[in-house]
């Protein structure tokens, strides 16, 4: 069958009305599924893959839009047959008049309706085409809350302490320094009573012999200086007494002289001087009396001689004594009287400073006496005492075990064992070690307890019963049940908390040891049935940090709804209340609420 050009032309502009009909119909179905196919993945896929499928989306839709504007531009009419298209041409006719045009085309329309066809190409051109359609947005990524298990579990490394240790420490009270005799090795076992260290003797007994002979000198000085005190104590009031009464005596004295003896004494040898002249004078006179007696006579026998000579002798000595009597008064006048008045003088004042100076030194003799039996007898405690010290550092010279158990040297200081590389040099025969020093531990085995630090943020955690298991470094596939029994709430380091837990071990004997490490873990928090969302979901808000909320799901729109929370493991959070198992929150803030 032959067809004409306007026949030809008309099935052209209906098949292309078809196929554009078709072309709109199959993107709408392609959009969609594509949306409910989303939708579907949104609500199976777990929370941390939605970034995945909003990606992928996001490269589907930029995909298809490429497609359909390459598509539209393929079938774009021509520009000539828009130029000549009527102005009432330009609203585009729907897809069934289109499809009527091609078929009465097909039926053989006659050439005189040629004019018509121009008019399909330019209303096909005004239709919009798919690809100018803007996409739809993408619907925010959502997360249903379930619940599901969650759990807090703490670790940390512990070590193993020593049970019952018992500490040998040389608490010497005097002695310093202790030279080494012999000693067990470290880690022997010993049993109680065993000599764990002897030390030598031999300064040390010498030092305690010199004691002994201190201690007998200085309890002989005290009984000596005791009983000079008790003399003392009955002397010095005496004394202080007579030199009361010597200086009163000599005021006494030096009064009446200057009142009245000196006056007596100038007297007195005025009037030796005048005795010594009369006596002179009568003693002449005498002599003349008698030598002109015997004169007369002109006789003179030889009594009469003897007298007359005994009378001269007499005025001789009359003479001789007034010589005297005049030196006497002369030096009395010149140097005696002065003399006497200055010594008069001078033996005052010198009671009045022998009387002051008694009373002060003899009190504070006694004082002295009282403080040096005071000193005597602290001497002889301290005497004592030392000479008990020595003693009781002599008996530090032979140590014994106290219990049985495995040696140490060194010690446990909270927990962690030192000092024993230290003491392996001094330990030994000829070495030296110093009082005050733990030079070793006896230990019980096996140890029984481990310690272990936490942080503050840990504290809350921490009580006493709380139940984990203790995994030793030496075994690490035995898991031993522990219990905390103390937890220290004062730090021993910033930061740092101790925690003690006690090991429930099993009977069959374990090769554990004082000072072996582990791993102590403990589950602080389990919930089973927890309603759980994404962290990032939880929103605070901005004047309020302590008050959380979400955005919960309400058909099309969403609803601000606050909540309380739990404990958040990980990116999840427990729910406590607000929110209900199954319901929809958003994952982020919806921009309209910025």
């Amino acid at each position: 069958m032959c067809l004409t050009v306007s026949q030809a032309r008309g099935i052209v502009t209906v098949l292309g009305g078809i196929w554009a009909i078709s072309f709109t119909v199959i993107f709408a179905a392609a959009a969609s599924g594509s949306t409910v196919e989303k939708h579907d993945r949104e609500a199976l896929a777990p929370a941390g893959s939605h970034a995945v499928f909003e990606e992928a989306e996001d490269q589907d839709e930029e995909k298809q839009n490429k497609e359909e504007k390459h598509e539209a531009e393929e079938h774009k009419p021509a520009p000539k047959a828009e130029s000549h298209a009527p102005a009432h041409a330009k609203q585009a006719p729907s897809g069934e008049a289109a499809k009527a045009e091609g078929e009465s085309g097909q039926a053989g329309e006659p050439e005189h309706a040629q004019p018509a066809q121009p008019q399909a190409k330019p209303a096909e051109q005004a239709r919009p085409a798919p690809a100018a359609q803007a996409p739809a947005p993408p619907r925010p990524e959502r997360y249903k809350a379930k619940r599901e298990l969650i759990k807090i579990e703490k670790t940390y490394t512990a070590t193993l302490q020593p049970r019952d240790p018992v500490e040998i420490r040389l608490d010497a009270k005097t002695w310093s320094s202790f030279q080494v005799k012999e000693v067990v090795d470290h880690g022997q076992e010993v049993r109680q009573g065993d000599v764990l260290i002897r030390f030598e003797t031999e300064d040390v007994d010498r030092a305690i012999a010199d004691q002994e002979r201190t201690l007998r000198s200085t309890e002989q000085s005290l009984k000596d200086a005791e009983r000079l005190l008790a003399l003392m104590e009955k002397t010095v009031p005496f004394d202080l007494a007579t030199v009361e009464r010597n200086l009163k005596i000599t005021k006494e004295d030096t009064e009446r002289y200057f009142s009245k003896e000196r006056d007596l004494l100038i007297r007195n040898y005025e009037m030796n001087l005048k005795a010594a002249e009369w006596s002179l004078e009568s003693a002449r006179e005498e002599l003349r009396q008698l030598e002109k007696m015997y004169k007369a006579d002109d006789l003179v026998e030889e009594t009469e001689e003897f007298i007359l000579k005994r009378q001269r002798q007499a005025v001789e000595r009359a003479e001789f004594y007034y010589q005297v009597e005049k030196d006497r008064y002369e030096r009395f006048h010149t140097m005696d009287l002065a003399r006497r008045d200055e010594d008069a003088r001078r033996d005052l004042e010198l009671a009045s400073f022998i009387a002051e100076r008694s009373r002060i030194n003899l009190p504070s003799l006694l004082f002295q006496q009282r403080m040096t039996v005071e000193q005597l007898r602290t001497d002889l405690e301290r005497a004592k005492d030392r000479m008990a010290k020595l003693r009781a550092d002599r008996a530090l010279f032979e140590i014994k075990s106290p219990c049985d158990g495995v040696v140490y040297y060194g010690q446990f200081n909270r927990g962690e064992w030192s000092g024993a590389s230290t003491l392996q040099s001094k330990l030994r025969p000829g070495g030296s070690v110093s009082k005050g020093d733990v030079i070793m531990t006896v230990v019980r085995l096996p140890p029984a307890t481990v310690r272990f630090k936490i942080g503050e943020e840990d504290l809350r955690w921490m009580e006493p019963g709380r139940e984990g298991v203790f995994k030793p470094t030496v075994l690490p596939d035995l898991a031993i049940p522990a219990a905390v029994t103390k937890v220290d709430h004062i730090p021993v380091a910033p930061n740092q908390f101790e925690v003690l837990a006690e090991l429930d071990l099993p009977k069959k004997p374990l090769p554990l040891a004082p000072a072996m490490g582990g791993k102590v873990r403990f589950f602080v928090y389990v919930r089973e049935d927890a309603l759980v969302v994404p962290a990032k979901a939880v929103f605070t808000e901005d004047l309020d940090p302590e008050q959380r909320y979400v955005y919960v799901v309400k058909g099309d729109a969403h609803e601000k709804r606050p909540i309380k929370v739990g404990e958040q493991v990980g990116d999840k959070i427990e729910i406590l209340s607000g929110l209900k198992e199954g319901e929809e929150i958003l994952l982020d803030k919806p921009a309209s609420s910025n």
